[in-house]
C-alpha cells in the first residue's frame, strides 16, 4: 500500500510508514473515509476494507504509452492542474537557537504532525519536508475538482492547528509557533525520476513559496489565479500587487481570513444524464415540429454554454417524436475538422444512403443512385458531383464534370439541398445538426441555404450551438431560437435522485449536492455520479470550479484506460477501433478491456462491434481534458506515429481528408512532412472552390514552411504556396487587399529567385492585377510592359497575348488611347478566332474576350462606332464560345458599358440583364454588382429615375465592395448625369467634383473630358433665373472648353463632340451663332455623316437651328 504522506510503498500488514512514520491508513472505495491499516472494515460505512487495498494502486494515475516510436511502454510524466500550498514557521531560527537541539526536535515534530494532519484531511498530498516547511500538492496523485478550494480551507487549518499547540509548547518549553501559508494554482508536469518520490516540474511550487514568505504571521495568502477558483467562498482581503522574488511580474496577492456562509458561484456546464424540467422549451420544439410535418418548414437553434443539456434535449426531442412517421439523420462539427469541406455533411449522407460500412464503392453508388432516384433528384448531374465529394469512382455512363470550380460548388450545394428537399417531401425529415460553432464553412454554407429555401418543405433544422456562435441568417418568422438555462432546486434533486435511484443518499446528502450544483446539469451529473460509482465521501467535497478538473479527477479512476482515452484524444472527437488499434503499442485485449471501461464510465459512445467499431467521445472538453493531461512532448510523439501510420495503412484517408494527415504531421513536430500535405489540402479545397478551408490550409502550410531551415527545394515550396494563395485570397479577400497584393509580390520575388519559373507569368498577373482595380494605373503599366517585355524574351506566344492586354488595359484607363488599341489589336491578332479555354483557366479571364471589349470602348472613343459596335459583339460571341463562366459574365457586364457609352439604351438593357443572370447563378458578386449599375442607368433613361439611381447606387457599391475602385469616376459620372434628370444639382454637381478628385489622384483620366462637360452642363442647370445665368455663363464656358481641350489631346473624338455640341449650344443662346457653327462644324464633320448615333444625331439637330 502506498503512504498517503509521502508516497512510499510499504507492506501489508505495517501500521506505520518505514519511510516518514505517517501512520497508514486505508480509504474505503465506498464512503472515502479513511481507516487505520489495521482494520479489516470501514469505521463509517462498515464495508469491507479489503477491496479498497486490492484496487489502491489501480486507480492511481497510469504512467501514460511513451516511446510509442518503438511500440514500448516506459514511465512518463503527466502533465496536471495543480494547487500548491507552501507551509513555513515564523522566526524558527531564534527558536531553535533559544532552545535545546532535543528540544527543537520535539517542537518540530509536533509542528510537521499537525500541519501535516490538517492539510491531509482536506485531501492534501505531503510532499516534501523542507526543515520547518512543508510544501503540499492539491490535484495529485489524484485529482478531485475542488483542490483549490480544499487548499485554502488546509491554509486555515493548518494555521489553527499550529495556534492550537501553542499552550502545551508554552509550558512546557517556553515558545509559541506562528506560520505563513502561501497557496497557488497552476499546470505542472509532474514525473517520477530515479527515486519513488515524484517531482514537480513549472513555477507553480516556487510561487506558492514566494507568496508565503510575503505573508504575515499566522496568515493564508493566495494569488489571483486560486483566487479565481475560490471567489464567493472565503472572504479575503486585496492585498495588491507584489513584486516577488524571482518572478518577472508582479503578482495579485489575497489573504484568506475566513470561509463565507455563501457556497455558491459561476461553473462550467455539462451534458445531463436523465431529462428534467425544460418543459416550456420541449413545448416550443414540439409545436415547430407540428408545422414542418404540415410542409411548413422550421428551424429550430439551441443555445447554450457548453454541457448546459444540448444534446439531451435533442435525444429526448426524438424520444417524444418517436410515433410520428418521419426520417431523422444528424452531424455535428468537429474542431479538428472545422476546415474540411462537407465534413458535417458526409455524416449525414452516410445515414441517409444507409451505409453499413461494408459495401463495394459499386454498391455505394448504386445506393446513392437509388436514393436520388426516389427523391425527386434527376441523376445525370447529381451522381457524379457528390460521388466525387464522398470520393467515390463515378461510373462511365457519366458525362466528365467540365464545369469550373466555383460553378461546380454551386451546383453541388444545389445537388445536396435537392437531396434534403428531396427527401423531406417524401416522409417528414428532422436533420439535427450539432455544435454549429465547429461547423466546416461548406456545411454551414449549405445549412444556410437549407434555412433559407425550406419555408415550404416539411422540414425540421434543428441546430444546436454555444453561445458565441453567431448565425450567418437573418431570423424570420418560421425561425425559433430555444435558449436552455440552469435548473432549479427541485430539477437539480429530481435528476440527481434519477441518477441515484440503487444509493441511499440521504437527505443531507442530497441537500449538499443540490445546494452546491447551483443549477448547472454537469455538476450535478458528475457529483451524483462520483456518489453512485463509490468514490468516498466527495458529496462533502465542493462542486469543481471548473469543468475540466472535473474530468480530469474522473480520468484519473480509470486506470490504464486513461492511456488509451489520452491517445484517443488525440486522434479526434471520433475514431475508429482500427485506427487505434493501428497507432497503439498495447496489446489488442487490452484496447478492447480500456475502451469497454471508457464505455462502461459513459466518456465515449461506441457504434458497432470490433474491429468495425467507431467511437466518439462523450462531449469535447472530455476529449480535451484528456488531451492536454499528457505531456507535450508525448502528445507530439502520438501526432506523429497517427500521422505514419494513416499514410501506411490509411491511404484512403490520407488521400481523401489530406488536411488531417497535415494536423497530425504538424502537432507532432513533423514539419517537413507536415507542408506538402498542407499544400495537397490547399489545393484540393480550391478546386472544389471551398475557398474559405482552403486559405486556412495554405496559410498553415506556409506558417509551417518559414520555421524549417533553408534547403534547395524551399523556395519552389514555396513559390506553389503562394501561387495556389493568390487566386483564392482575390476570391476571399479580393484584388485589392494587403494580403492579396503581398502574395503576388512573394511569387514575382521567388520567380526571380529561381529563374525560369512556370509560375512566373501568372505571378506577374496577379501583381498586375491588385495595381489595375485600386487603381494605381502608373505602377500597373509599368509592370505591364515588364510583363510583355519578358515574354517576348521568353517567346512566350500566350504570355505575349495576356501581356499585350495589360498594357492595353492601362493605357486605355490613362487615355493613351492610340497607344491601348495597338496593343489591344496585337493581342487580338496573336489570340486568333478559336476560343482558347486555356488561357481563361490560367488567368482567370478569357483576354481575346476581354481584348475585343477594352478595343470597342478604344475604337468609340477615337470616333469609330460601327467598328466598336462589331468588336463588342465579337466579345460576347467569343465568351459565349469559350463556356468560362467568370468570362461570360465579365464580357456581358464590359458589353452593357460599351453600349452605354454609344447610348444604345436597348442593347445595355439586354447585356445588363444577362450579366445580372449569370452572375447571380454563377456566385459571380463582383459583375453582379457590375451588372447592377448598368440596370440602373437604362432605368433612368426610360423614366424611372430614382429606381434607377437606387440600382446604380447599389451596383456600384458592390463593385467597390470586390475591392474595385477602378471606374469610380465613370458610375460617379452615370449618377451625376441622373442627378440632373431629377433637378439635384447640388449632388449632381458634388459627385463630378469628387470623380474629378479621384481622376487627379489615380490618373484614370479616360472619362475626364465628360466630368468637365457634364460639370458645365450642371453649372448651368443651377442657375434659376437669367441674371444668374449670364453669372454662371462664363464658368460653364471654361469647363467646356476645358473638356474639348483634353478630348482633343487624347483624340477622343466622340467626347470632343460632345463638349463642343454643349459650348456651340451655350454660344447660340449667348448670340454668337456664328461661333457656335465655327466651332461644331469641324468636329462634327470628322465623322461619316450618315451614321445614325445619338450624339451625332445631337449635334446634327443644333447645326441645322444654326443654319437658318
Amino acid at each position: 500500500m502506498l503512504c498517503s504522506n509521502c508516497g512510499a510503498e510499504s507492506e501489508i500488514g505495517k501500521k506505520f510508514c518505514g519511510d516518514c512514520g505517517v501512520s497508514l491508513s486505508f480509504r474505503c472505495s465506498q464512503c472515502g473515509a479513511d481507516s487505520p491499516a489495521d482494520k479489516r472494515f470501514c469505521g463509517d460505512c462498515g464495508a469491507s476494507l479489503a477491496m479498497s487495498n486490492s484496487t489502491a494502486d489501480s486507480s492511481a494515475p497510469g504512467p501514460g504509452i511513451a516511446g510509442i516510436r518503438g511500440g514500448a511502454l516506459s514511465t512518463a510524466g503527466e502533465r496536471r492542474h495543480l494547487t500548491s500550498l507552501f507551509c513555513d514557521l515564523v522566526s524558527s531560527t531564534e527558536i531553535a537557537a533559544r532552545l535545546d537541539p532535543e528540544e527543537w526536535h520535539d517542537v518540530a515534530a509536533q509542528y510537521q504532525r499537525s500541519a501535516a494532519s490538517a492539510v491531509m484531511r482536506l485531501g492534501g498530498y505531503v510532499a516534501k519536508y523542507l526543515g520547518d516547511g512543508l510544501v503540499v500538492h492539491f490535484g495529485y496523485p489524484e485529482a478531485h475538482g475542488d483542490d483549490a478550494e480544499q487548499a485554502v480551507r488546509a491554509g486555515l487549518a493548518t494555521v489553527e492547528a499550529v495556534a492550537a499547540l501553542n499552550n502545551d509548547l508554552a509550558q512546557k518549553y517556553g515558545v509559541t509557533l506562528s506560520v505563513r501559508v502561501g497557496i497557488h494554482s497552476g499546470s505542472v508536469v509532474v514525473a517520477h525520476g530515479g527515486g519513488k518520490e515524484a517531482d514537480v516540474f513549472g513555477d507553480t511550487p516556487n510561487i506558492a513559496s514566494r507568496v508565503q514568505a510575503a505573508a504575515t504571521p499566522d496568515s493564508v495568502l493566495i494569488t489571483a489565479a486560486v483566487h479565481r477558483l475560490v471567489s464567493g467562498l472565503f472572504v479575503v482581503e486585496d492585498r495588491g500587487a507584489h513584486t516577488l522574488k524571482g518572478i518577472a511580474h508582479p503578482v495579485q496577492l489575497y489573504r484568506v481570513i475566513q470561509p463565507t456562509a455563501v457556497r455558491r458561484r459561476t461553473r462550467g456546464t455539462h451534458t445531463l444524464t436523465s431529462f428534467v424540467g425544460r418543459q416550456g422549451e420541449m413545448r416550443l420544439l414540439l409545436s415547430r415540429w407540428t408545422r414542418a410535418r404540415e410542409g411548413q418548414g422550421q428551424l429550430a437553434l439551441v443555445v447554450g454554454e457548453p454541457g448546459i443539456g444540448k444534446s439531451r434535449f435533442v435525444e429526448e426531442f426524438r424520444a417524444r417524436i418517436k410515433d410520428d412517421a418521419h426520417l431523422w439523420v444528424e452531424c455535428a462539427g468537429e474542431q479538428f475538422s472545422a476546415v474540411t469541406p462537407f465534413r458535417a455533411m458526409v455524416q449525414i449522407l452516410d445515414q441517409g444512403l444507409g451505409w453499413r460500412g461494408d459495401e463495394s464503392e459499386t454498391e455505394r453508388v448504386s445506393q446513392l443512385e437509388r436514393s436520388l432516384r426516389l427523391v425527386g433528384v434527376k441523376l445525370a448531374e447529381a451522381v457524379p458531383l457528390i460521388a466525387e465529394m464522398l470520393n467515390l469512382t463515378i461510373p462511365q455512363k457519366y458525362l466528365p464534370l467540365t464545369f469550373r470550380p466555383d460553378q461546380k460548388r454551386k451546383r453541388l450545394l444545389a445537388a445536396l439541398a435537392g437531396w434534403v428537399f428531396g427527401a423531406a417531401r417524401v416522409q417528414p425529415l428532422v436533420m439535427v445538426i450539432e455544435d454549429m460553432h465547429w461547423l466546416d464553412p461548406s456545411t454551414l454554407e449549405l445549412t444556410q441555404m437549407l434555412v433559407e429555401q425550406s419555408a415550404t418543405v416539411p422540414l425540421l433544422l434543428l441546430c444546436t450551438a454555444r453561445p458565441e456562435f453567431r448565425a450567418p441568417w437573418p431570423m424570420r418568422a418560421h425561425h425559433a431560437q430555444i435558449t436552455l438555462g440552469r435548473l432549479n432546486d427541485r430539477q437539480t434533486r429530481e435528476m440527481v435522485a434519477g441518477m441515484a435511484a440503487r444509493s441511499a443518499l440521504t437527505k443531507e446528502v442530497m441537500d449538499a449536492v443540490v445546494r452546491r450544483t447551483d443549477g448547472v446539469p454537469l455538476f450535478a451529473e458528475e457529483l451524483a455520479r462520483l456518489i453512485v460509482d463509490g468514490v468516498g465521501r466527495v458529496f462533502a467535497r465542493e462542486i469543481p470550479a471548473t469543468l475540466r478538473d472535473s474530468l480530469a479527477a474522473r480520468l484519473d479512476r480509470l486506470g490504464n484506460a486513461k492511456e488509451v482515452a489520452q491517445l484517443a484524444a488525440v486522434i479526434g472527437r471520433e475514431f475508429s477501433y482500427e485506427l487505434i488499434r493501428a497507432v497503439s503499442p498495447l496489446p489488442e485485449n487490452e484496447i478492447s478491456s480500456a475502451l469497454e471501461k471508457l464505455t462502461d464510465a459513459e466518456l465515449i459512445y461506441s457504434r458497432g462491434i470490433p474491429p468495425e467499431a467507431t467511437y466518439q467521445f462523450k462531449h469535447a472538453l472530455i476529449q480535451d481534458a484528456a488531451y492536454e493531461s499528457l505531456l507535450k512532448s508525448i502528445r507530439h510523439q502520438y501526432h506523429g506515429r497517427i500521422a505514419r501510420v494513416l499514410k501506411e495503412q490509411f491511404a484512403r484517408i490520407s488521400d481523401v481528408q489530406p488536411e488531417l494527415l497535415a494536423h497530425h504531421y504538424t502537432e507532432g513536430r513533423l514539419f517537413e512532412d507536415a507542408v506538402p500535405c498542407w499544400l495537397q489540402a490547399g489545393q484540393k479545397a480550391a478546386r472544389d472552390s471551398a475557398n474559405a478551408e482552403a486559405l486556412v490550409h495554405l496559410r498553415s502550410g506556409l506558417e509551417l514552411l518559414s520555421t524549417l531551415p533553408e534547403r534547395p527545394e524551399s523556395a519552389q515550396q514555396e513559390l506553389a504556396f503562394q501561387a495556389a494563395l493568390g487566386p483564392v485570397l482575390i476570391a476571399v479577400r479580393g484584388w485589392s487587399a494587403a494580403e492579396t497584393e503581398a502574395t503576388y509580390k512573394r511569387a514575382v520575388q521567388l520567380c526571380q529567385q529561381i529563374g525560369n519559373a512556370p509560375q512566373l507569368f501568372q505571378a506577374l498577373y496577379g501583381e498586375c492585377a491588385v495595381y489595375a482595380v485600386r487603381p494605381q494605373l502608373h505602377e500597373m503599366h509599368e509592370l505591364a510592359e515588364r510583363f510583355l517585355s519578358l515574354a517576348h524574351q521568353r517567346q512566350q506566344s500566350d504570355a505575349i497575348v495576356e501581356g499585350n492586354f495589360l498594357v492595353g488595359y492601362a493605357l486605355f484607363f490613362m487615355a493613351d488611347l492610340p497607344g491601348a488599341l495597338k496593343h489591344l489589336q496585337c493581342a487580338i491578332e496573336l489570340y486568333g478566332t478559336k476560343p482558347r479555354r486555356d488561357l481563361a483557366e490560367q488567368y482567370g479571364h478569357d483576354p481575346g474576350m476581354s481584348c475585343r471589349f477594352f478595343a470597342s470602348c478604344t475604337l468609340w472613343l477615337l470616333g469609330h462606332p460601327e467598328q466598336a459596335r462589331k468588336m463588342a459583339l465579337e466579345c460576347i460571341s467569343l465568351a459565349k464560345s469559350v463556356a468560362h463562366s467568370f468570362s461570360l459574365a465579365y464580357a456581358h457586364a464590359t458589353a452593357a458599358l460599351a453600349f452605354q457609352l454609344q447610348h444604345d439604351i436597348s442593347l445595355v438593357r439586354e447585356q445588363a440583364k444577362a450579366g445580372m443572370v449569370i452572375s447571380r447563378e454563377q456566385g459571380i458578386p463582383h459583375f453582379l454588382g457590375f451588372s447592377e449599375a448598368m440596370w440602373g442607368w437604362v432605368l433612368t433613361q426610360e423614366g424611372q429615375t430614382e429606381t434607377g439611381i437606387e440600382h446604380l447606387c447599389q451596383g456600384a457599391a458592390g463593385w467597390r465592395s470586390q475591392g474595385s475602385e477602378l471606374l469610380q469616376p465613370y458610375w460617379l459620372a452615370l449618377l451625376a448625369d441622373a442627378y440632373g434628370k431629377t433637378r439635384q444639382v447640388n449632388r449632381a454637381l458634388a459627385a463630378v467634383t469628387e470623380a474629378l478628385n479621384i481622376v487627379d489622384q489615380t490618373g484614370e483620366t479616360f472619362y475626364q473630358p465628360e466630368l468637365y462637360r457634364l460639370h458645365g452642363e450642371l453649372t448651368l442647370q443651377q442657375a434659376n433665373s437669367q441674371a444668374q445665368i449670364v453669372n454662371v455663363k462664363s464658368d460653364a464656358e471654361a469647363s467646356f472648353r476645358k473638356a474639348i481641350e483634353i478630348a482633343s489631346r487624347q483624340q477622343s473624338k466622340w467626347l470632343e463632340l460632345r463638349a463642343a455640341t454643349s459650348l456651340a449650344r451655350l454660344l447660340q443662346t449667348g448670340g454668337d451663332r456664328s461661333a457656335a457653327r465655327d466651332l461644331l462644324v469641324p468636329i462634327h464633320s470628322w465623322f461619316i455623316e450618315e451614321l445614325d448615333m445619338y450624339d451625332l444625331k445631337d449635334a446634327r439637330a443644333l447645326l441645322d437651328e444654326l443654319a437658318v
